[in-house]
């Protein structure tokens, strides 16, 4: 297995992998303290006591279920000072989903964290939440299917006639854009737009919606029931 280095600059931390179906191996443990050289990481399969020592704690889950809430709950109880990440050993979104209600930091899978550990520490030092890239979308429809939980959603469509007097045309314009999974260029090309006039509605769109980054701002465009599904 190899794990790709980011460009990022040098990052230091101090990192739990709680793991109690031990999904690491001693040979991950030193790809990873290979890899991070500057990073400290400890492996335990139960909860210690929680003393703050720690920058990060990643929960390996396999699905959703009971011990991995209860271990999540007793982190989130005992106030610990710590980032908390959710890491799914399938690479599957939709496991993670049940999580999202949780005061939990962090979303990815085990996959992405061991290849991008630097850029997720230094993303979450400076942002309340992370989520894997690719999971946006698919997290995005799993809230949509269940509030609805009638058929597939064949698409999200942002109600414009309820945040016309909340956002300009080019913000609901590219707000449907980012609902739809497109990226800056795709948004760009869509609206005959710069690229560059896109990164400034998206900045102007996340200060109205107080959102500290367009997977917020997508989950709390929906949670504020501004979108509804298309089936």
């Amino acid at each position: 297995m190899m794990i790709t280095m980011t460009n990022t600059p040098t990052i230091t931390a101090n990192v739990l992998f709680l793991d109690q179906n031990q999904h690491l191996t001693a040979s991950d443990m030193e790809e990873l303290s290979y890899e991070y050289a500057d990073c400290q990481f400890d492996h335990l399969s139960a909860l210690p006591r929680i003393d703050n020592h720690y920058d990060f704690i990643v929960v390996l889950a396999h699905s959703h279920d009971r011990s991995t809430v209860r271990r999540l709950h007793a982190l989130i109880e005992s106030e610990v000072h710590t980032n908390i990440i959710v890491a799914s050993v399938e690479d599957n979104p939709a496991s993670l989903f049940p999580y999202i209600n949780n005061n939990i930091q962090g979303f990815m899978s085990l996959r992405y964290f061991k290849e991008n550990a630097t850029f997720v520490f230094r993303h979450m030092k400076e942002q309340a939440l992370f989520l894997e890239p690719a999971y946006h979308s698919v997290l995005i429809l799993e809230i949509e299917r269940i509030k609805l939980r009638e058929q597939p959603i064949k698409k999200l469509i942002l109600q414009k006639e309820i945040v016309q007097e909340i956002l300009s045309e080019n913000e609901q314009n590219v707000l449907q854009l980012l609902l739809e999974g497109n990226n800056n260029l795709q948004i760009a090309q869509s609206l005959y737009l710069a690229p560059s006039t896109i990164s400034t509605i998206i900045s102007h769109l996340l200060k109205k919606m107080n959102a500290n980054d367009r997977t917020d701002a997508l989950v709390k465009s929906i949670r504020n029931g501004w979108v509804d599904a298309y089936r």
